[in-house]
């Protein structure tokens, strides 16, 4: 990101600037439909400041600006199917008075909120794919949910404290001008583990919005990689970034899984969106051309093997009638 794109002041553009037109985009796209954008007031100051307060931290300058123009987002888009709307895309952010820190009290413990133990089982320390140090929970990390991923994931606002002092177990407060944090947005998968995304708000803004909200496509960032069915929808509807987030993966082949190639089929995506009305159309026309041709051409006789025979004993007759002198009459 370059210096021009962190300054970038979210309340000072429109929600359809934000979104750079998106939704156009998807509208004129082969099968989209029901592209939805919920539109959402500005969250209060007010709301922002009691947010900071209940936390013991401010919020990044970027976040908000962001909520002071939008108190938070949603977006879906959905494929047509014969005749069939199937939910492919979705983008969302939570609201100010939903980012909430990580819950791990024992007395809520789910599959989908896992325990402090079962996060500190992950012995490696930095990203396999980025390099950065993985978030932890301790006293000098502070971790707040940005999306929820219907579930499959969490995307993840991290605040990551300095170490603490050499030779003491003090870690630096995060009272603003006496040690600022690094602020850093993290995806948290099924299996437990981070993995880097973004080292600002803005930039996973834009990367979410470059994916269209395609499903799951923050795994296109892990060393584990999107799924067949993800692929597919990348083939159809982002192709360039399925080669530009492949770039990442291979500049660290050795941090791979070794051994895990997939298959993608190429799709006609003219044929995968007509209806079963339309391929009997189609099929019906194909048939009466057909017809027509074979109409329009005369088949050619066909002798029986009694006319052959008669024609192959032809010239055999003719040389014995020349022979015995008797001519036709």
């Amino acid at each position: 990101m370059t210096d021009k794109m962190d300054d970038v002041d979210f309340s000072a553009v429109s929600l359809e600037q934000m979104n750079i037109g998106i939704e156009k985009y998807l509208e004129k796209k082969t099968g989209v439909c029901k592209v939805t954008l919920d539109e959402r007031n500005p969250a209060d100051r007010h709301a922002v400041l009691s947010w900071e307060q209940r936390n013991c931290c401010l919020l990044p300058e970027d976040l908000k600006s962001f909520y002071l123009t939008s108190n938070g987002f949603h977006f879906t888009w959905s494929v047509k199917l014969d005749n069939q709307t199937v939910p492919v895309g979705k983008m969302h952010i939570n609201r100010v008075e939903q980012l909430l820190r990580l819950d791990v009290s024992s007395d809520k413990l789910t599959h989908i909120q896992p325990s402090l133990a079962d996060l500190d089982t992950d012995s490696d320390n930095d990203d396999p794919i980025s390099g950065i140090e993985k978030p932890t929970f301790t006293g000098r990390n502070r971790i707040y949910e940005l999306d929820f991923c219907d579930g499959y994931s969490k995307v993840c606002l991290v605040y990551k404290e300095a170490k603490a002092v050499p030779g003491t177990d003090d870690y630096p407060c995060f009272l603003p001008g006496v040690s600022e944090p690094t602020v850093e947005i993290w995806f948290l998968d099924r299996a437990l583990r981070w993995h880097f995304l973004a080292a600002s708000f803005l930039e996973y803004y834009r990367l979410m919005l470059m994916h269209l909200g395609l499903p799951q496509w923050q795994y296109a960032f892990t060393d584990i990689g999107l799924s067949a069915q993800a692929r597919q929808w990348f083939n159809m509807y982002a192709p360039i970034r399925l080669e530009v987030d492949g770039e990442i993966t291979e500049m660290h082949p050795e941090k791979t899984p070794t051994g895990t190639s997939v298959v993608v089929s190429t799709l006609d995506v003219t044929k995968v969106f007509k209806s079963r009305a339309d391929r009997k159309k189609q099929a019906g026309g194909a048939q009466n051309v057909g017809q027509a041709q074979q109409g329009g051409k005369k088949k050619p006789p066909v002798s029986s093997a009694r006319s052959q025979g008669s024609l192959i004993n032809r010239p055999s007759q003719a040389s014995s009638l020349a022979g015995s002198g008797k001519g036709p009459k």
